[in-house]
């Protein structure tokens, strides 16, 4: 008897993995895409307008005039204001759809000159409107839309698909005449939904049940919200698009947003044959740890009683305020509301909030020997903590309101608000991971951290300050790759990887103290919580023995996922950090003065440069590791959607050009060149997840071996 039952263990074991298990993201993998950034140094910008100023308006006329004659509609438009770089973000539009990885981004100097751009609109012949929207033919074969769509309703059994007896045939049909379909081969909203479904091993057991809700107006777009769909928890929203094949072809869509307790998928389905193309989940996994800067666990010091810590420039109203009458003495703030969540439950504005009193005193006691549920006030007030430093100070190096940041009151500065992070602190769906779904700017992200059961006593990751970086990272990256409203540019393959090594990356750096040196210092990932032994294969330092990671290794079995390859990256943005920091020193003052006094000890002036617009508060971070954070934020908003590591490499020594004028030119080189993405690597093929070989480089430019 004891076998069987250790069988049934394994079983129920096995299919609670199953019914758990993330899905991979995927989407064609365009073989038109490109990213062009030239140097600045030899002073050819790729596009100067004499008929604007406005760099938006430039912009426009550049993609105009040299890029595309297609529609499109400009998705954001921001300034970084540190070095007066504009960036614009487009996404093609054919017959009033938008192409979901149709994006252009532009880069416009202060001088109103276009310094770099990525693009992936579609090339080929348009459909006419005359001739409806049906997608271009993908197959070798003449099989008709029709036909596809019949055999895509055989197959799902579409006869079980019994419509809500409560929505009247006016009000299907009303909806319905919102969305094209002249020749009857498209499938309903419900079909597409059934399609996803399967795809992602979820059942609908009453589909009568699901309604449309009501159709709303989206930035132009008519959307449908569909409820009574089972697995989410939230209205589905469905509306019409295209999607570029790998081969550049059109496809016409559903794109659905299904949010989930454990997902919030974002995909699309083939209009006439069923199948979905692509799909992101804006939920992101991790594992990692928490205390004060430059203490990342309990492992590494004791806590300490931080005094009014709000960064006034990032967070005028402090830390417990969404305006001036809306304040709050528990865990919530503008930037995020944190609480436990112990049930696993997605629903979390009741859940339990420790309270400060009167005078905000979050001082609770700890205690390691017991179980976190014990301890949980000292954990929801790390997590508080640590949410709003992130966002502190990520906001001074760049990722602000208008950049898309995560906020319930912008006061007027731009962007989207009302989408503070919701924080969940042990919470009770899962183990031993942690994860952080993003939407676009204006809906809320979202933090699970769990309680890891790797040794006993649990250990709880809401104390690790890692994990918690880790995962707002995510929410960093994906905001500023493509633009605040695009949460679709890292989803898989090498970009899904970077998303993955930066956080592991700001995870890393963050921990850092003065009298750490290269040759000594190495760093694992959610060591504390993982009970002593870091997630990933090897631990960040620059020696190969220690880790021999390099570009090529992304084609080794086992590097296929996202943290693997994640791992590369954040190998070779580590190598970049430590040539800057023996550069140019390290500073404990990650955050920028807030008073012109004590700029001087922080920034450097920058050296003056040809038609460089005095207006511009360029400043230099002094000190190596505060320069290289500003670097690899700045190349964020650089680089195109769905970049490659070349890309990346390529938008960071860009950054540099336009921030110090080229300054650390070699430095950077050098550092990826060591990991073997110098001059000339580059990926020979691919495939949808980011396959390919890779060519390596161990070669920086002819400069810099001088």
């Amino acid at each position: 008897m004891r076998p069987a039952s250790g069988m049934k263990v394994a079983i129920i074991l096995a299919l609670f993995a199953l019914a758990n298990a993330r899905l991979e993201n995927f989407g064609p993998e365009l073989k038109h895409r490109k990213y062009t950034a030239p140097s600045l140094a030899e002073q050819k910008p790729i596009y100067s307008s004499s008929s604007f100023s406005d760099p938006k308006e430039i912009a426009l006329e550049f993609v105009k005039e040299h890029l595309t004659n297609s529609e499109f509609k400009v998705k954001n438009s921001y300034k970084s204001e540190h070095n007066g770089v504009t960036h614009v973000y487009l996404r093609q539009v054919i017959n009033d759809l938008e192409v979901m990885n149709g994006d252009i981004n532009v880069n416009v100097d202060e001088n109103g000159r276009v310094i770099s751009y990525g693009d992936s609109f579609y090339k080929g012949n348009e459909p006419s409107k005359e001739n409806g929207i049906n997608s271009e033919s993908t197959s070798s074969d003449s099989e008709s839309d029709v036909d596809k769509l019949s055999k895509f309703r055989v197959k799902i059994d579409v006869t079980k698909i019994v419509f809500n007896p409560k929505s009247s045939k006016s009000k299907r049909d009303s909806y319905s005449s919102l969305f094209n379909n002249p020749d009857k081969s498209v499938i309903s909203p419900e079909e597409a939904i059934f399609s996803l479904a399967k795809h992602i091993n979820q059942d609908i057991p009453h589909p009568e049940k699901i309604d449309y809700t009501e159709s709303v107006s989206l930035d132009g777009d008519p959307v449908l919200f569909v409820s009574g769909v089972p697995f989410t928890v939230s209205d589905v929203k469905v509306r019409q698009v295209y999607v570029q094949t790998d081969e550049g072809k059109l496809q016409l869509c559903w794109d659905l947003e299904a949010e989930m307790e454990n997902n919030w998928y974002h995909g699309q389905v083939n209009a006439h044959d069923g199948k979905v193309v692509q799909l992101i989940d804006w939920v992101a996994d991790a594992a990692y740890n928490v205390f004060p800067i430059g203490t990342n666990d309990p492992s590494e010091g004791s806590r300490e009683l931080v005094i009014d810590p709000a960064d006034k420039i990032a967070s005028p109203l402090g830390w417990h305020s969404q305006s001036r009458t809306k304040n709050f003495t528990v865990t919530i703030g503008n930037n995020v509301y944190a609480h436990e969540n112990l049930a696993g439950s997605w629903e979390w504005e009741d859940n339990y909030r420790p309270d400060g009193g009167r005078y905000l005193e979050f001082d609770f006691p700890l205690n390691l020997e017991k179980a976190p549920k014990t301890y949980v006030d000292s954990s929801v007030t790390n997590l508080f903590f640590w949410n709003n430093i992130v966002h502190d100070l990520f906001y001074r190096y760049g990722f602000n309101e208008v950049a898309g940041n995560f906020q319930q009151n912008n006061f007027g500065k731009g962007g989207k608000d009302k989408d503070a992070v919701i924080a969940n602190a042990q919470d009770g769906s899962g183990y031993n991971n942690a994860n952080f779904a993003t939407p676009p700017d204006g809906q809320h992200g979202k933090m699970r951290m769990y309680v890891w059961d790797v040794v006993n006593p649990w250990r709880d990751g809401d104390l690790e300050a890692g994990i918690i970086i880790h995962e707002y990272s995510h929410g960093i990256s994906t905001r500023l790759t493509g633009g605040p409203a695009n949460s679709g540019c890292l989803g898989w393959g090498e970009a899904g990887g970077m998303g993955e090594g930066w956080g592991d990356f700001f995870a890393t750096i963050l921990r850092m103290k003065p009298h750490y040196d290269r040759d000594t210092t190495e760093f694992g990932m959610g060591d504390w919580a993982n009970g002593g032994e870091g997630i990933r294969r090897f631990k960040y330092s620059t020696s190969k023995k220690t880790n021999p990671e390099t570009f090529s290794w992304m084609d080794k079995p086992g590097y296929w996922g996202v943290h693997p390859k994640g791992a590369v990256w954040a190998e070779m943005l580590y190598e970049v950090y430590w040539n800057l920091v023996d550069k140019h020193g390290f500073t404990s003052s990650w955050f920028p003065p807030t008073n012109e006094e004590e700029s001087s000890s922080w920034y450097t002036k920058p050296k003056r440069r040809p038609k460089q617009d005095p207006k511009i508060p360029r400043r230099i971070p002094k000190h190596g590791n505060t320069l290289t954070l500003q670097l690899v934020v700045d190349a964020m908003k650089l680089q195109p959607c769905r970049p490659q590591f070349t890309d990346a490499r390529d938008a960071i020594i860009q950054a540099d050009e336009i921030l110090t004028g080229g300054e650390n030119k070699c430095e950077i080189w050098q550092g990826f060149a060591k990991r073997g993405l110098g001059v000339g690597a580059k990926v020979v093929g691919g495939s949808p997840w980011g396959g390919g070989v890779r060519k390596e480089s161990y070669k920086a430019p002819k400069e810099c071996n001088e």
